[in-house]
Formats: C-alpha cells, sequence, structure tokens
C-alpha cells in the first residue's frame, strides 16, 4: 500500500499511514502506540512500568482503547483498563540530517479525572498539523484507576498524572523519528486537563519534559482538582464494594479482585451513599506520602502551597477562560429542576458543593449570605436567575481560582505569561451541542475545543469568511506560534491584527477573543474582589 509509512523508534518498528486533512494537506498517522506496559492485575493501582519493545514491524494504525470510565451522559460503561497509547500525528517524516526537527505539542484531555481520551474522534488533529506542529495525544489512567490513594506508601496516588510523566518522557525520546524537536515541547490542556498542565509545572518528576505550557479553563488550584483526603474516599470506596476494613494493604489486595466494570461503576453507588460527593470529581491528585522507597513522588505539598512558595517550573504560559464557564453546571438543572428548589430552601448546599472547603456551621451561613446577596439580591434561584447561577459557578469554579494561579505565578516568573478569555459564542461551540444547551448565550467551558480541533460529529463546511472560520483559524495560529516561538503573535497581519502582551502585576491583561480580537484590562475585577474577601474571612 503506497500510504503506508514506518518509523523506527527504541521500542521497534511502527507502521503508520499517510493521511488527509480536511482541506486536502497531506500529514501521517501513527496510532495505538504503547508507551507504558498494560496497567492490569498486579499492577492496578501501581506506577506505569516501561513499555515493552517488540520483534518486527507493529500497526499503528488504529487508537488504542479508551481508559475504563462512565460515558458523560448514558452513564454507560466503556474502555478497558490496559490503555496507555499515544497518537503522533506529524506533517513531514525526516528524510535527512538537515531536515529541520518541528515544535510538538502535547495535548492532556479533560473529563474530571474520570472520564474521556485523547482519541481523534474528538482531538482530530488536521488544523494544528496544518500549521507545521507535531501533535501528540494519549490516554492515561481515570477515575479510582489513575488516582485512588490511600495515603501511605501503599497507594501514594497520582498514577494518572505519572501516566502522563511516562508519556512525556516517551517523546523525548522518540519524538525526532517523526520529525518533533525534543527541545521545543509544549504541552497543553483542557479543564481537568489544564489543571495537569500546571501539575507538570509544580513535579519535580516533570522538570525537563516541556517547554511552554497552555492551561485552558483549568489550574491545580481550582477547587475540584485537589483532594486533601484521599485515604477516607478510598476506603468508602472499599465499603460500598463490600469490604469494610481499616489496612491499606487488605483494602488495594480486595479491590484488586474486583472487575473493572465494577470498580467504575461504583462511583455512581459512593456518590448516591454520600451527599458531600455529589457534583464533584471523586477522585483526583492528591499531596503524596513521603516515605515511599525507590519510587518517584510525583506530588509533595499541596499546590496553593507551591506556587506561593514559587517552587514552579518557570516557562512561557497561556492560561484563561471561557465567557461562560459555568454554563456547565446548567446541565444538572436541567436534568433536575427541582434541584433550584431545593438550593432555594437551603442556599448552604449550594455552597457547600461549590466551595470544597471544610466550613464551620457559622462560617458556611455566612459565607452563604453573602454569596446570595452578592450575585441574587432579594430573588430567589429560579429559571429566572439562571444566568446569575452561571455566573456564580463561573467565578468560584473556574475564573477566580484560575486568577489566583495567574497572581502568584507572576510573583515568581519572568517569563511571558500570556491571559485570555475566550468570548466568541459561535456555531462550532463543543460543549453546548453536546450538552443540548445551545439556547442559552455565552460560551460554555471547553467550547472553545471546536476550534482548535477537528471534532468528529461536529465537523460542517465552513465559509472562508465567517466568524466561525476566522477564529478557528486565529486561535490555531495563536497556539502553534506559541508552540514555535513561546510568543503568540511575534507580529502583526491581517489574521492576528493585535499584538498579545503578556499581563503583569500591575496591568492584568487579557486577549479578548470574540468576533474580534481585543486587549483588555482585569477581568471580572468586582467578583474577583468578591471572593478574594470571602476566602479571607473563611481564613479568620
Amino acid at each position: 500500500m503506497s500510504d503506508i509509512v514506518t518509523v523506527s523508534i527504541a521500542q521497534g518498528k511502527l507502521r503508520g499511514r499517510e493521511a488527509t486533512t480536511k482541506s486536502g494537506g497531506t500529514y501521517y498517522s501513527f496510532q495505538g502506540i504503547p508507551f507504558a506496559k498494560p496497567p492490569v492485575g498486579p499492577l492496578r493501582f501501581k506506577a506505569p512500568q516501561p513499555a515493552d519493545s517488540w520483534d518486527g514491524t507493529r500497526d499503528a494504525l488504529v487508537e488504542g482503547p479508551t481508559c475504563a470510565q462512565l460515558e458523560l451522559l448514558k452513564k454507560e460503561f466503556k474502555g478497558e483498563e490496559d490503555c496507555l497509547y499515544l497518537n503522533v500525528y506529524t506533517p513531514k517524516l525526516p528524510g535527512g540530517p538537515e531536515d529541520f526537527l518541528k515544535a510538538v505539542m502535547v495535548w492532556i484531555h479533560g473529563g474530571g479525572f474520570t472520564m474521556g481520551d485523547g482519541n481523534s474522534w474528538l482531538y482530530g488533529p488536521d488544523y494544528l498539523v496544518a500549521e507545521g506542529v507535531v501533535l501528540v495525544t494519549f490516554n492515561y489512567r481515570l477515575g479510582p484507576l489513575g488516582f485512588l490513594s490511600t495515603g501511605d506508601a501503599v497507594v501514594p496516588g497520582n498514577n494518572g498524572l505519572k501516566d502522563q510523566v511516562m508519556a512525556l518522557r516517551w517523546v523525548q525520546q522518540n519524538i525526532a523519528q517523526f520529525g518533533g524537536d525534543p527541545g521545543n515541547v509544549t504541552i497543553f490542556g483542557g479543564s481537568s486537563g489544564a489543571a495537569c498542565v500546571h501539575y507538570h509545572m509544580l513535579s519535580p518528576m516533570s522538570e525537563g519534559l516541556f517547554h511552554h505550557a497552555i492551561a485552558q479553563s483549568g489550574s491545580a488550584i481550582n477547587p475540584w482538582a485537589f483532594e486533601e483526603n484521599p485515604r477516607k474516599k478510598a476506603f468508602v470506596l472499599g465499603e460500598v464494594l463490600g469490604c469494610r476494613t481499616n489496612d491499606s494493604n487488605k483494602l488495594v489486595e480486595f479491590l484488586r479482585t474486583v472487575s473493572v466494570q465494577r470498580l467504575v461503576e461504583s462511583l455512581d453507588k459512593l456518590k448516591a451513599r454520600e451527599v458531600k460527593y455529589r457534583g464533584k470529581c471523586l477522585f483526583t491528585p492528591v499531596s503524596e506520602h513521603r516515605n515511599i522507597d525507590g519510587e518517584e513522588i510525583f506530588l509533595y505539598e499541596r499546590p496553593i502551597d507551591l506556587m506561593t512558595q514559587g517552587r514552579f517550573h518557570k516557562v512561557p504560559l497561556i492560561a484563561g477562560v471561557t465567557s461562560h464557564e459555568g454554563l456547565l453546571m446548567l446541565k444538572e438543572i436541567q436534568m433536575n429542576p427541582q434541584q433550584l428548589d431545593i438550593y432555594n430552601k437551603n442556599f448552604e448546599l449550594l455552597i457547600r458543593r461549590i466551595i470544597h472547603t471544610e466550613l464551620s456551621d457559622r462560617q458556611l451561613k455566612e459565607a452563604a449570605r453573602k454569596v446570595r446577596q452578592f450575585y441574587f439580591g432579594d430573588r430567589p434561584l429560579c429559571q429566572d436567575t439562571l444566568l446569575e447561577y452561571v455566573d456564580l459557578n463561573t467565578d468560584v469554579q473556574f475564573v477566580f481560582p484560575i486568577c489566583m494561579h495567574i497572581q502568584r505565578h507572576l510573583l515568581h516568573s519572568t517569563f511571558p505569561l500570556y491571559c485570555y478569555r475566550f468570548s466568541f459564542d459561535g456555531k462550532l461551540a463543543y460543549m453546548k451541542q453536546l450538552l443540548g444547551m445551545t439556547q442559552y448565550p455565552g460560551v460554555c467551558h471547553a467550547d472553545e475545543l471546536g476550534y482548535l480541533f477537528r471534532v468528529g460529529h461536529m465537523d460542517p463546511d465552513l465559509d472562508p469568511e465567517s466568524p466561525e472560520a476566522k477564529t478557528r483559524s486565529r486561535l490555531v495560529k495563536m497556539w502553534t506560534n506559541f508552540a514555535k516561538t513561546g510568543c503568540p503573535t511575534p507580529k502583526k497581519d491581517w489574521l492576528l491584527n493585535v499584538i498579545w502582551k503578556p499581563t503583569a502585576q500591575g496591568e492584568r491583561w487579557y486577549l479578548n477573543i470574540d468576533t474580534e480580537l481585543a486587549m483588555q484590562c482585569h477581568f471580572n475585577r468586582e467578583r474577583i474582589t468578591f471572593w478574594e474577601d470571602i476566602f479571607l474571612s473563611l481564613e479568620e
């Protein structure tokens, strides 16, 4: 077959294929490449192990299986435990020693640490490789398989993040064989994938594995991105599955006997049993136990403490949000309209769910009073105040913690930090279409993905002069410019007619990405100040 190509890497030879972008360009696709041993049997809940080599030529023509999870809407089980595979898409294979190696972009998918994958049904490579970068996508362990921790040396935790480190190490060792430059790697991700990007900036295991970072709508400081007490959740999970014990070794020995489907499906039972876990990411990154013989530790301390102390990898960074992140939380209201009435009668319940911080009864009551007055005034939570509910979730779940990340980053890094707000509410809005919520104004969490990737179920032919086509071209161009040079707008032209200024302590510049590009200052200042005051009062 004339479209088959081969590449030799450290593990052996790979057979890939020539592919065509939507615009008719050529690129080369290598899919389903193992970057670690299958984490099954005795390797369940263990840190990833290096992948085995193979004899002959291995087919890299089909993507690897999705990691075991429940589907977002149908809640049906899918995927496999053997899921540690990556994909490489390159515009050009190296033909000789004089060929220049290309910038590499490594995408870390989102999904609340419990769902999602890096496969091309959502993250089609067409637009990025057309701009001359090498794209790497991959799967990592999710839910309890990736993020369960017993809070001690038995299962210290963060295995999903350690999977990502293994993938990044694979890139360093092998990407030159695909025409990629291991000395110019950008990690980028959305939602929990953006939090993972931030975690790699904090982890000693990730040092030297990347050179630029892009965090889209997430950070390690977000309230849903870190677990203070993982041990308790691990043992409650054991109880739900039929094992009541206080011994970590006995718990893990039992959990290794549970089928992967039963293990994943138990998460809904866990939420049904424990009201406080509803609406939250159940298994997330943690600070690891220090006394582990011979095993690398991904994270020693809480993310907020590491940021405050300036203990993170200093690299150029893009960080931002969509205009109405909190539209994501409207799906719960859409599916359970009575939830509004529950929150209206018990506003403290809503505050406990969204703040993710242990509060005394007095603190909870006072915070609820202030938040209700600020966002709703004298009006009830009802269909007429849904947009205020969206603003509340936008601020506390996304914007405020990301601003805290930015504030601490600026205190300790001299590398440029580019901030943005994605405000273009167009036809390629990924999440609103997926959730069936296009009737609401504003840009939902993850909507910008439709402007970076070719999304299989949402790929209309666009008029080149349409706002959607221009926004996609701009976003792809800025992201790939940044990957190549560390600057998203090296010069003005007809497409990028604004120079994106880095933000600074005195002038919090951000790029508003709408029908047109515009530099603006101090995003949602009054609302950010309100939450600063709320959290200061909680510390008293």
